[in-house]
């Protein structure tokens, strides 16, 4: 068979879409190559990937920690730099 093929399913909402799409891209459909059209639901995205909650509390958890344990070092560093037998009158 040469050529494209096209499907067309309809939901009946647009969270339930969501959920298909996110099925897809589970199966390891690209999904670049899909368009949603939705009725009374006015957006213009062009999706590159699909980036779920779980992924991104992934990806920034680990930088967050890796961040706010060099800001904790450097504050450390910071308040053990004065010595402590100075003195202000």
């Amino acid at each position: 068979m040469t050529g494209a093929t096209n499907v067309v399913a309809i939901y009946p909402a647009h969270d339930v879409a969501e959920q298909a799409v996110s099925k897809l891209r589970d199966a390891a459909f690209n999904v670049i190559k899909l368009s949603i059209i939705g009725k009374d639901y006015h957006t213009d995205e062009k999706v590159v990937g699909y980036y779920t909650t779980g992924e991104r509390m992934k990806y920034w958890g680990v930088r967050g920690a890796f961040w706010g344990g060099i800001r904790g070092l450097l504050i450390g560093a910071g308040f053990s730099w004065f010595p402590a037998s100075v003195r202000y009158w």
